[in-house]
């Protein structure tokens, strides 16, 4: 066992050391997009945090990189087509283009590195694009020309609100938007006859452009190209919706995104360190009750999966047994399986959920492959842990808490609140018993009534209103003026002659009895939480404070860093125009030498130019003189 623990640390040590040798490259795909959009996301496509990563040797052929992808989405090499994401200049990111058969044909470090604005962060973003055949089967995709163009849908409803994806389909760019309408009808459901209007989403930050899109206007004379989303909806909407149209839904969600950050809705976090997971037997395992927002939670993950090949983790409501009946809370949060060799490599899954008395248990059956998470290659079992951090979105400051402690069914500790529940609840209990006795007691009511029709006792109506209120006050303890009302209530039954059992009389009067004393206890207990909860709250934000500071410290120096960076290239640059100014003026004075020798030699060529033109003139002048003698010489002769 002790070679077997030294081979496995040895194991981890070297994919550490050996990080800088593989990539990330995130996959999306279009279920992706229906999981996805209209609930964790409005706009763009994918949160590219939130898809399927792959960590690949840098020299590892890009065709072995596809047969893994077949090998996890099951779709075979030849029907597969990859596509680079681009992050364009407002900000939004849209596939770009399909790889080629050249790029493909080389290392996985190499398309890494191509100039493109696919490549982020050490990342590799990639959309795998899968056609399938009339049998649902992946086929092989048709070939695009680059009069072909790639365009995503979403689909708005403006009486339920909601806004989701419905497909993707290739349209030439010379062709009308009229011309895919009978396609996108297809995709909602719609009747062929139904009217529909179309809105191109272009941004969303710092403010929503969501535009209406002609029809009749050509794909290419509207800008619109690969990657882009259309919305649709019905035309013949009624009037009275809330949002009634695409682009005043997604300024409502802008601004809803944007209310939230104001209010500084923050993460509370909770790290769960599991020891020796492979050694773990039993199917289901919980970690520590933990304190997050005020609420009591604790994470459940079943090691072996539930009833999957999957490792399952869900996020549980720990003290729901003791909430009152009727209880809701809803919760959005998240849960990171933490990759320790490579942070970005971890798997994080987000949703938001009520939880309920029904529903107290919320997750992720099939979070991950168990086959994915013994993978050496991964990090997320080193030195045998697992690390299963959750996350909260709650509008309070955080309190980060960090327990590292063995998986194990755990019962939290006591408290003042919880005696005080206790207290409450037996209380209840008789109250719900003595009602059930009343609904079962048929006419001994009406007797009931005029035995306790008295001037010392309550009535029957004012015993039935007194234990409503009790119940009332006893399902929240902490409402205001509590106090007045559970004392009236607890007056009126430690009256009550008749309604009521012997024991349950006997158990209001002994309330009723200590009531001051019990008030003054809960009244002390209310003054030091509130106390203890002002010196953490102080304690918070000076943490947070040093958190901030600790960060923007950081930022500040990577800043420092990139304006170094910066000013050495811009340096570079300098020297560079210096030198061709140099280079420049050096030229320009050998022109100017150039062109005074020019100059001079013109002028002196001037001159000789006079001087043979002066000889031109007198050889002409005798030249006409001897065709005179010559003529009259062949007159005499001829």
């Amino acid at each position: 066992m002790s070679l077997m623990k030294e081979q496995e640390e040895e194991e981890q040590r070297k994919c550490k050391t050996q990080a800088h040798l593989y990539t990330i490259i995130k996959v999306a795909r279009e279920e992706d997009l229906v999981d996805k959009i209209g609930k964790d996301i409005y706009f763009d496509l994918v949160d590219h945090d939130k898809v399927r990563s792959f960590r690949i040797q840098k020299q590892t052929p890009f065709t072995l990189f596809k047969e893994e992808v077949a090998r996890e989405f099951g779709v075979p090499v030849h029907c597969q087509r990859f596509w680079l994401w681009a992050k364009r200049q407002n900000h939004t990111y849209r596939p770009l283009r399909p790889l080629t058969a050249q790029e493909e044909a080389q290392q996985v470090g190499q398309v890494r590195e191509m100039r493109n604005k696919a490549y982020y962060k050490g990342q590799l973003k990639l959309f795998l694009e899968v056609v399938l055949g009339l049998d649902l089967v992946p086929v092989s995709p048709p070939e695009k020309t680059d009069e072909d163009i790639l365009l995503f849908f979403k689909l708005y409803n403006p009486e339920k609100g909601e806004l989701r994806y419905v497909g993707r389909l290739f349209a030439k760019i010379y062709h009308r938007p009229i011309e895919i309408l009978p396609r996108l009808k297809e995709m909602a459901g719609f009747n062929q006859d139904e009217e529909i209007e179309l809105f191109e989403e272009i941004k969303f930050e710092p403010s929503v452009m969501c535009e209406h899109l002609d029809k009749e206007t050509s794909f290419r004379m509207s800008q619109i190209g690969d990657g882009d989303i259309i919305c649709f909806q019905k035309a013949d909407n009624e009037d009275g919706f809330r949002y009634p149209d695409v682009p005043s839904f997604l300024e409502y969600v802008h601004n809803r995104q944007h209310a939230m950050e104001e209010q500084s809705f923050t993460l509370w976090k909770y790290t769960w360190k599991i020891t020796n997971f492979s050694s773990l037997t039993q199917r289901k395992y919980y970690s520590e009750v933990f304190t997050l927002s005020n609420h009591a939670w604790r994470i459940l993950i079943f090691p072996k999966g539930n009833n999957t090949e999957h490792l399952s983790i869900y996020l549980e409501v720990a003290d729901s047994e003791r909430l009152p009946s009727g209880w809701s809370r809803n919760a959005r949060f998240k849960l990171t399986l933490i990759d320790q060799n490579n942070y970005g490599n971890s798997r994080i899954r987000e949703t938001e959920h009520n939880f309920t008395g029904r529903e107290s248990l919320w997750g992720f059956t099939s979070f991950i492959l168990l086959s994915e998470v013994r993978d050496g290659r991964n990090g997320y079992l080193v030195n045998n842990t697992l690390m299963v951090v959750a996350e909260l979105l709650a509008p309070q400051l955080p309190a980060e808490s960090t327990w590292l402690a063995e998986p194990s069914a755990n019962i939290p500790q006591a408290t003042k609140t919880d005696a005080f529940n206790t207290y409450f609840s037996n209380l209840e209990e008789l109250i719900n018993v003595a009602e059930s006795s009343s609904a079962r007691g048929g006419s001994n009511a009406s007797n009931q009534k005029g035995a306790l029709s008295t001037s010392e006792a309550p009535t029957l109506e004012e015993v039935q209103k007194a234990r409503l209120s009790l119940k009332e006050c006893l399902s929240d303890l902490f409402k205001l003026n509590i106090k007045d009302r559970l004392a009236e209530a607890v007056s009126t039954l430690s009256m009550a002659k008749r309604g009521l059992s012997r024991d349950r009389q006997k158990s209001v009067k002994a309330f009723w009895a200590n009531f001051d004393e019990f008030t003054s206890d809960f009244l002390t207990f209310e003054r030091d939480n509130v106390e203890f909860e002002l010196q953490k709250l102080m304690k918070d934000q000076m943490f947070v404070t040093m958190k901030k500071n600790h960060e923007t410290h950081v930022l500040y120096k990577q800043l420092l860093g990139d304006l170094t960076e910066k000013e050495e290239e811009l340096n570079e640059k300098l020297e560079e125009v210096k030198s061709k100014r140099r280079e420049l003026i050096s030229s320009w004075e050998t022109l100017m030498v150039e062109s005074e020798e020019a100059k001079s030699g013109y002028e002196d060529q001037e001159k000789k130019v006079e001087e043979a033109e002066e000889k031109k003139r007198i050889a002409e002048e005798r030249m006409s003189r001897s065709r005179t003698a010559w003529s009259n010489l062949k007159l005499l002769f001829g």
